[in-house]
């Protein structure tokens, strides 16, 4: 978030973004999508920032319920049933942990893919065309999430193919166009990225130990608890129904999606919550049609008479499996925020400190050191940065390492002046103190619940 909000602020004041960050890294060129930056800025001109930053991006992330309310109307045609899938749908607990509380382009970009699927499912009326065409030129530059969208569009072309069903041509055509538009745009974009890079780029360059830290979750347990039960049931069900059984083109609208992204996230292109945050969605809107042959079938059966008590009593499980595990979980994601006391501590840095000084923390808190406007040794963003598992590895030894003179060299070696020794520290590598610190060299000058160290000493090279 403090990546984004420091993007946001520097538009306000500047009207561009910061394409090289002299702050991060010791020095590098950024290469992000600004367009959730600049929508920001503009309400960042007249609201004030605990609106745009808590409220606004909330209120985009809220709309996939009114999408996912048209969605399901279109493949059931019933209120009743529609409502409920909206009602899951703001429900999915790795999609509204992540952007609760973050200023994340997610929050926008997450609703227009669906509204996009909308558009697909309405392609015999003109103005869907236009709508999604409008939207194709728009998204590549929100976020790079849209190659989830094209992907699982392809797909359903393929589902279409195998199952010899008509297409229309506009529909084809304009999948097509949004593929090589999108590939085009990001090939331009990411063409130094990936020729510095090659693959690793898909990983966003991340070393293998961040990358085993994120993909440590995947896993049928780790799925329920971010997708949702009754989603993940229900959605499969329609998937093995639809596969091997019936046809119709939505459901494999949805069930191409569906499968990319279950196929990518096993693959580990992307990050688990991404990935289940996605799937959760597409799952959900999937368990529109379940939910309706479920109340079909009832009706056929001895307990029609019941239909309303059976229809509560799904909805009340619904409110089990999926509400309340959403509120456990991102009450679980909220506890990693910066607490007062940290951030009293990164202020105080602000205050009494040089804007040119090195602070080292864990890559976690890397961005609030940029956002303060003092020199981080690392943060999140590893693209264009050569060998960043290097400098990982060198803030793990700074803070574990009982050597003073091995903490020393390489606090020299990346000019650092201050040490943030916090709770995320702690508990990141497990130490309760820096073992190497003495009255010689290091001065405390700052302690409140967070200690903040000043190096003093220097390791001269023979």
């Amino acid at each position: 978030a403090y990546f984004n909000i420091r993007q946001i602020e520097h538009i306000s004041s500047t009207g561009f973004p910061i394409l090289h960050d002299e702050l991060s890294y010791g020095g590098r060129d950024l290469i992000f999508m600004p367009v959730f930056h600049y929508v920001l800025a503009g309400f960042n001109m007249f609201l004030p920032g605990i609106v745009v930053f808590k409220i606004i991006p909330n209120l985009f992330a809220a709309s996939l319920v009114f999408i996912a309310y048209a969605i399901a109307k279109k493949l059931t045609n019933n209120i009743p049933i529609s409502l409920s899938v909206a009602f899951i749908s703001g429900f999915i607990p790795a999609f509204v942990a992540k952007t609760t509380n973050s200023v994340s382009a997610y929050s926008i970009a997450v609703p227009l893919m669906f509204l996009m699927i909308y558009f697909i499912m309405n392609m015999s009326k003109i103005k869907y065309v236009k709508y999604f065409a409008l939207l194709i030129f728009i998204l590549p530059f929100i976020h790079v999430g849209v190659l989830l969208l094209i992907i699982g569009l392809l797909f359903y072309l393929v589902l279409i193919k195998i199952e010899k069903l008509k297409q229309k041509r506009v529909e084809l055509e304009i999948i097509l166009f949004g593929t090589f538009f999108v590939t085009w745009v990001y090939f331009l974009i990411f063409k130094n990225a990936f020729l510095k890079h090659g693959l690793s780029i898909i990983w966003k360059n991340a070393p293998e130990i961040v990358l085993s830290f994120h993909f440590t979750d995947i896993s049928i347990p780790g799925a329920v608890v971010r997708i949702g039960l009754i989603p993940l049931i229900g959605g499969i069900f329609v998937i093995y129904r639809y596969l091997f059984k019936e046809t119709d083109k939505n459901i494999y609208l949805l069930i191409g999606f569906a499968v990319s992204t279950g196929i990518i996230l096993w693959a580990k292109l992307i990050e688990p919550w991404i990935g289940f945050a996605f799937l959760g969605i597409i799952l959900a809107l999937l368990f529109a049609r379940a939910f309706k042959l479920l109340m079909h079938y009832i009706e056929k059966t001895k307990f029609a008479k019941q239909r309303k008590f059976l229809f509560v009593s799904v909805i009340v499980v619904i409110f089990i499996t999926s509400v309340i595990p959403t509120f456990n979980y991102t009450s679980d994601i909220l506890k990693d925020v910066p607490a007062a006391s940290e951030i009293d501590a990164f202020n105080w840095l602000k205050n009494n400190t040089n804007a040119d000084d090195v602070v080292l923390t864990t890559l976690d808190e890397g961005y609030l050191v940029t956002y303060i406007g003092r020199k981080n040794v690392a943060d999140a963003n590893f693209m264009m940065i050569e060998n960043p598992g290097q400098r990982l590895n060198a803030i793990k030894r700074m803070y574990i390492t009982q050597y003073k003179t091995e903490a020393i060299s390489l606090l020299n070696k990346y000019s650092i002046k201050y040490i943030v020794f916090s709770r995320r520290a702690k508990e990141e590598y497990s130490i309760s103190s820096l073992r190497y610190i003495d009255n010689e060299c290091f001065d405390l000058v700052y302690d409140n619940d967070i200690k903040i160290y000043k190096s003093l000493c220097r390791v001269e090279a023979v």
